[in-house]
């Protein structure tokens, strides 16, 4: 009785588990994409700052190429003022450089856009001038951050030029690269507070970064994954648990620049990256909460109202055992006052009468006792209180013996047809009790017909292979309720014609063997009466073939 309340539940959780499984896939898959596009919006950061270093480089290098080639075809004098304008006329082109100078053979300054501020020191120790000068063929270098000699000049990056043959050293050029200008224009390239744009020396001093911090210029950073990956990969990406120049999660895009000693670095807060995706993964989680809630309600109000049919249908039930058993005592009572009336009144006649009528008297009781008997075995039989020894018997052959006796039950007017199937398995059966089940039925379908028409008596395995005898009538059916009931004792539709205790002997008989009754019946398309009794695994020896034999005419 449960399983109907619950398969509706039953689906409802499946179908609630199998959003849930959607959603969580979807939401993954959102999560897996926001990452995605924040690895590829990186990588191409990276790429378009990698393009921009390159460019701000080589046209630095081709100025101070020009500046160079300048100087030797005119080798003015030191702090010439002609000369002077062509570097400040040159610096003016290079917005990323802060100063140009000449530095003579003798590690001093000779020319310098800042002049007449230039220090009065010597260069020659600065690891850019030695480089030259210790390496002929060193054309072009460019140095990690250094601090400036100059007051109030800051960091910067020297780009320089060597000036003079291999053979013959005349001094080099400088440009002194403003590390500010990369962070300005980094900030203007960045998305948001959480986004690290940094421009790295290859030995893994820091040049510049945005977010700015002047105190991390000039620093090393090797300890940086990337470095411990560009000897395999110069251009790539990957994830790190916690940032070394940022704190938190963060996913890296890196580049070397091809042809210059620079790395760019680009990185974003894994936890900025995914703030949509939590705000649309929290709505997903309170709209599943919602569901489940609403889910819940469902399946509980679907409970309640179960329930509740549930104790309906039982106190229906019990209302209808309750009118059984009192349409049951009444019949019994019933019936039983008639016969002991006519047990009474033959006791009058046996007291006050002669002999004829003491034998008539006598007569009548004992026709009393035998029909209160009968009656008493009808209800043992459906109660299963009276003894029935069921045995192997050959389901076919008990109808054909039967057959002459049932026929006499009918009119002319009504044939009687045996459908046989043949090679059924013996069935258990109480043969004494057998033939008058069956005549019960064929009595109620005599009834049904009203003395005109056609019985059938057909034998058929079932799914399972046990023997079974349907009664068939095309009569005029039973509706459903009365269908229901057809099985209740003293339930009859004849009136006082009926005893109501034909179906109920024979459904107690069937349900003492092990064997059991089914109705089929519909208003208007006759009853079938189905009959299945327990089986053996035997077969008997001969099989009867279908026959149609015609009841005999009075």
């Amino acid at each position: 009785m449960r399983r109907g309340p619950i398969r509706p539940a039953f689906w409802l959780v499946c179908a609630w588990v199998a959003a849930i499984a959607v959603v969580v896939v979807l939401v993954l898959d959102a999560e897996r994409n926001a990452l995605s596009r924040a690895e590829r919006s990186a990588t191409a950061m990276a790429q378009v700052i990698e393009e921009h270093t390159a460019r701000t480089s080589q046209s630095v290098s081709l100025t101070l190429a020009a500046i160079a080639d300048a100087w030797r075809l005119s080798r003015p004098a030191a702090h010439d003022a002609a000369f002077r304008g062509l570097l400040r006329e040159r610096l003016q082109d290079l917005p990323y450089v802060r100063a140009i100078f000449v530095i003579g053979p003798d590690g001093r300054i000779a020319h310098d856009t800042d002049y007449p501020n230039t220090p009065a020191v010597s260069l020659a120790d600065r690891d850019y001038f030695r480089a030259h000068r210790e390496e002929p063929a060193l054309k072009r270098a460019i140095s990690t951050p250094m601090l400036s000699r100059t007051p109030g000049a800051g960091w910067f990056v020297s780009l320089t030029q060597r000036i003079g043959s291999d053979e013959h050293f005349e001094g080099i050029v400088v440009a002194a690269m403003h590390p500010g200008y990369f962070e300005s224009l980094y900030g203007r390239m960045r998305h948001g507070q959480d986004e690290l744009i940094a421009l790295f020396h290859r030995n893994g001093t820091l040049v510049a970064r945005s977010p700015a911090l002047p105190s991390d210029i000039g620093r090393s950073f090797t300890h940086l994954p990337l470095f411990s990956r560009l000897e395999s990969d110069p251009v790539g990406s990957y994830a790190v648990e916690h940032g070394h120049i940022l704190p938190g999660r963060r996913i890296v895009a890196y580049r070397t620049v091809p042809g210059w000693p620079f790395v760019v670095h680009v990185s974003y807060s894994r936890d900025a990256v995914l703030a949509g995706w939590r705000r649309s993964a929290l709505g997903a989680a309170i709209a599943m909460t919602a569901l489940t809630l609403l889910l819940a309600g469902v399946i509980a109000r679907d409970m309640r109202a179960a329930r509740k049919r549930r104790a309906q249908r039982e106190q229906r039930e019990q209302a209808e055992r309750m009118e059984a058993m009192g349409a049951l005592t009444g019949g019994i009572a019933h019936d039983f006052g008639n016969l002991l009336g006519v047990i009474g009144n033959s006791l009058h006649l046996l007291e006050a009468g002669g002999a004829d009528a003491r034998a008539q008297a006598l007569g009548m009781a004992r026709r009393a006792v035998l029909r209160g008997r009968e009656m008493t075995d009808r209800l043992l039989t459906f109660a299963r209180r009276k003894p029935l020894e069921p045995r192997p018997a050959d389901l076919n052959a008990l109808l054909a013996d039967a057959h002459p006796l049932i026929a006499q039950a009918l009119t002319a007017q009504i044939e009687l047809v045996l459908q046989l199937a043949p090679g059924l398995p013996l069935a258990l059966i109480d043969v004494s009790q057998f033939e008058m089940a069956v005549l019960n039925l064929v009595v109620n379908a005599r009834d049904a017909l009203g003395g005109r028409g056609r019985i059938v008596l057909r034998t058929y395995a079932d799914a399972g292979g046990a023997p079974c005898l349907a009664v068939e009538d095309q009569g005029p059916g039973m509706p459903e309720a009365v269908r229901r009931r057809a099985m209740e004792p003293f339930f009859t539709t004849k009136g006082a014609a009926g005893t109501g205790l034909g179906l109920a002997q024979v459904y107690g008989f069937m349900h003492q063997i092990g064997g059991a009754l089914r109705i089929d019946s519909k208003p208007g398309a006759g009853t079938r009466v189905h009959l299945c009794f327990a089986s053996t695994s035997a077969v008997p020896p001969r099989t009867p073939a279908t026959s149609t034999p015609r009841s005999p005419s009075r």
